[in-house]
């Protein structure tokens, strides 16, 4: 629906300029369809930048301020684009539109911004679907806080039945139907491999007859967070969803890895003597790289090249964790900022040690650590492990790395999450997300 409204407004602002340009309305005009032809590129250049600000995701947790703020810098940055195919590649085009551009730029920016808050509203004011949890445990409770404080959610969840509740008795089953029933209950959410409720499934399998729609509490949960959560693994999960031979996705992600490998590691090159004399300047003395010990597919380790950022190299303690007196140099805060520290890393992705996109790996004592305390923790390097991955661009910490084992769980989740759905166009949009937050830290500093 938000897109189909959005390609409507796109186009009919082009109308409404075009045709106040030229004082009348026709659709049969050749000039426009010329015109229709030649935005069209910009506005799939849009819709994609709308998907990777996650402004295509049901239920967003943006608020209409948040929304409104995006679309108007998305739509400036179009409108630059749009100004570059127009004017410096004329001959991309066949037309130079002139002030059309910019008007339809600023009517289609009001249009959409008005009717995104009108969805908003209309999912807020509209009668919400009652629904139910059925079964136990931490993702029920987050499940049913972060839903019902979501304007944006078209559901809401109007109750929380426990596994031993006396509902789910076979003696009383159809006391829970008449309470579905009598209270207009149109959707349960439940925990479907429960031990204690398999058996309950062919009755609620028999409620969909009756306009109840039955919904698995962890692909729910997926669809929502995004992440996978780690309750739901086990070794049954991982042969079922990891499929370690997908050819052609890891020919063509190799292939990616290579194109990108040429214009980063020019930056690379370039990049070497700028750290060199700055490092002299700050007079840290330690070296130009910090050479880490981290691991690669399998727990193989592999040597990990970077501009060393911190008075040395430690065995990967947290900075938060007493007794480490490591800290980063003024010069390492900027590279690390900006991520400039990561650049010599193209060095293993030409190795093929690593990828551009995959789980970010640790290093070999905090993944020792880490393999001990936290549950199927391994999964994360049955994959080729990246310099930026899903946890990175979607887990929201203080600083760019986890620092308790809490949050590496979440991070832990976020990966089994990109390992069970990996894919091209995935990939495209970390790749995307991940020149979005270095531009908003660049920006962030300017």
């Amino acid at each position: 629906m938000l897109l189909l409204g959005d390609t409507l407004l796109f186009f009919v602002s082009l109308l409404l300029v075009y045709t106040i340009r030229n004082q009348e309305l026709s659709f049969r005009d050749e000039e426009f369809f010329k015109l229709v032809e030649a935005f069209s590129p910009l506005f799939v250049a849009l819709v994609a930048m709308y998907y990777v600000a996650t402004l295509y995701e049901v239920p967003s947790i943006l608020n209409n301020l948040e929304r409104v703020k995006i679309i108007v810098r998305l739509n400036i940055v179009t409108l630059i684009i749009g100004l570059a195919y127009f004017y410096v590649f004329p001959y991309l085009s066949g037309v130079t539109p002139k002030l059309i551009l910019l008007f339809q730029s600023i009517l289609f920016t009001i249009l959409v911004s008005l009717w995104r808050v009108y969805v908003s509203h209309h999912i807020r004011t509209t009668r919400k679907k009652k629904a139910i949890l059925v079964g136990t445990g931490g993702i029920h409770k987050e499940l049913r806080e972060f839903v019902n404080n979501n304007e944006q959610s078209a559901f809401v969840f109007v109750d929380h039945i426990e596994i031993h509740s006396p509902l789910l008795e076979s003696s009383s089953l159809e006391s829970l139907r008449l309470v579905l029933k009598e209270n207009n209950i149109s959707m349960l959410v439940v925990d479907v491999k429960n031990e204690k409720v398999i058996p309950l499934l062919p009755y609620f399998y028999n409620l969909v007859g009756e306009g109840v729609v039955i919904y698995d509490i962890h692909k729910m949960y997926e669809d929502i967070f995004k992440r996978t959560p780690l309750s739901t693994i086990g070794y049954f999960w991982f042969f079922e969803h990891v499929d370690l031979e997908k050819k052609l996705y890891l020919i063509i992600k190799r292939c990616v890895d290579v194109m990108l490998c040429i214009p980063v590691g020019v930056i690379f090159l370039i990049s070497i003597p700028i750290v060199y004399v700055l490092q002299k300047i700050e007079h840290d003395g330690e070296g130009l790289f910090s050479v880490q010990k981290r691991w690669g597919v399998g727990g193989k380790v592999i040597k990990v090249y970077k501009y060393r950022t911190m008075l040395y190299t430690d065995e990967g303690k947290w900075r938060i964790e007493r007794g480490n007196h490591n800290r980063s140099t003024r010069l390492g805060k900027i590279l690390n900022r900006t991520n400039i520290d990561e650049l010599p890393q193209v060095i293993n992705i030409i190795k093929g040690e690593m990828s551009f996109i995959g789980p970010r790996n640790d290093m070999e004592a905090l993944g020792e650590r880490l393999s001990k305390e936290i549950p199927y923790y391994m999964i994360r390097y049955s994959v080729q492990p990246g310099i930026s991955g899903w946890a990175q661009v979607t887990q929201r910490v203080e600083g760019q790395n986890p620092q308790t084992i809490e949050q590496n769980i979440a991070r832990l989740e976020y990966d089994l999450f990109y390992i069970k759905h990996r894919s091209a166009l995935l990939d495209i949009v970390i790749i995307t997300r991940t020149f979005k937050t270095l531009l908003s830290r660049l920006s962030s500093k300017l």
